[in-house]
């Protein structure tokens, strides 16, 4: 199939859009900062707290105006009162499955606000069956453009009957320079004994227990002892894979060092080595992203939605089957022993360098013009399930 996908690095006349999450974090306040110098943004979130996340931004989001619809009775008329008020050219709103996205939309087509989908869903993440496919292919006819993470996830809109030439990319990134080494030369900024990072929450999807399993596979195979593991993040699975550690046969060179602020990541980043990333499947793992910006190799699992577009197998990391351990013991000794390990990272600051802020807003502006541009469809169906799916909000 021809890509005709769209990516505009160019500076589009500012317009007026209004930008939701369902709260915002300090990857979205990057977006918005970025996005604010050639637009005018509202900025919208549903909630000050994310159940997921223990961001803590609130004097960050107070400055920077965050609008948070569910401080008030009645969010749907909240979100009209502000959309009335800034008149704005388009509304972003992220996905078409939580109730107040859902909300949303029904509230921003009833006052005939073109609309922009921001996806970062694949055909690895959805979940599909004939009655689910039909509802998302309803709802999706409702938005006149879409922004998404990468091409695996443009694909996945045109499977569903979205216009292949309405999609434009650059929804996932990250504020490279909050990650970037202080110095050019990568060597400077590592610690004396390299050691595998991984940074996620400790849950199912993130596949925690085999990258354990790997590595005490790694350590068994390499006889001068090889790296240490450091794994930062917390969740519900912590009790578990500390009983996984203890049982590894490695227990002192496996570290959970727990939550890390998103000041205190890049230290994190550049005192690494190399960065693993196993999740079973991830939309698209912007860990991968901050990785990359410092600098660092990166192991990433063929399940998350930035392996297909950030890591060229051999130049700057690999990638690998999450459901395979001996075979990602086997990258894990392979890399550790590559002639130019610095070199990979360096690939991966030029490989990153075309996924920062930049690109988010470049991909908004063009995903707005085209929303501008395309005629609402009618979607009885569509409708229905907006209204029906959203009563939760």
């Amino acid at each position: 199939m021809a890509s005709s996908f769209i990516v505009s690095r160019t500076r589009d006349a500012a317009m007026r859009i209004a930008l939701l999450f369902r709260s915002f974090g300090p990857y979205h306040l990057a977006r918005l900062r970025a996005a604010r110098e050639h637009h005018d943004i509202l900025a919208l979130e549903h909630a000050d707290l994310d159940v997921d996340y223990d961001w803590n931004v609130r004097t960050e989001k107070r400055n920077a105006g965050i609008v948070t619809l569910s401080s008030t009775h009645g969010c749907n008329r909240r979100l009209a009162s502000e959309l009335s008020k800034f008149a704005p050219d388009a509304i972003a709103i992220p996905g078409y499955s939580e109730p107040f996205a859902l909300s949303a939309m029904r509230t921003s087509r009833a006052r005939k606000v073109p609309m922009i989908l921001m996806s970062d869903t694949h055909a690895g993440t959805a979940r599909g069956d004939v009655v689910r496919n039909f509802a998302k292919q309803h709802l999706i006819a409702l938005f006149q453009s879409a922004l998404v993470a990468g091409s695996v996830h443009a694909r996945y809109l045109t499977s569903l009957g979205f216009a292949e030439n309405k999609i434009a990319l650059g929804y996932d990134v990250v504020d490279n320079h909050h990650f970037a080494p202080a110095a050019p030369d990568l060597q400077s900024s590592k610690a004396p004994s390299p050691h595998f990072l991984a940074c996620a929450r400790f849950i199912e999807k993130k596949n925690l227990e085999c990258l354990v399993v790997a590595f005490a596979r790694y350590r068994q195979e390499t006889p001068d002892g090889g790296w240490d593991l450091i794994v930062a993040g917390e969740g519900p699975l912590r009790a578990k894979l500390e009983r996984l550690r203890q049982a590894s046969g490695y227990a002192t060179n496996i570290h959970f060092i727990g939550h890390k602020t998103y000041a205190e990541l890049p230290s994190i980043y550049r005192s690494a080595g190399v960065f693993v990333h196993p999740s079973w499947r991830d939309e698209w793992g912007l860990v991968v992203n901050e990785a990359m910006a410092a600098g660092l190799p990166v192991l990433v699992s063929n399940g998350a939605g930035c392996s297909a577009e950030l890591v060229e197998n051999g130049v700057n990391g690999f990638t690998f089957d999450p459901y395979d351990a001996d075979g990602l013991a086997a990258l894990m000794r392979k890399i550790v022993t590559e002639s130019d390990r610095l070199a990979m990272g360096r690939a991966s600051i030029r490989t990153i360098a075309h996924w920062d802020v930049g690109r988010f807003v470049s991909g908004l502006s063009e995903a707005a013009r085209m929303a501008m541009q395309t005629p609402c469809r009618r979607s009885l169906a569509g409708s229905v399930f907006a209204a029906a799916m959203s009563r939760r909000a």
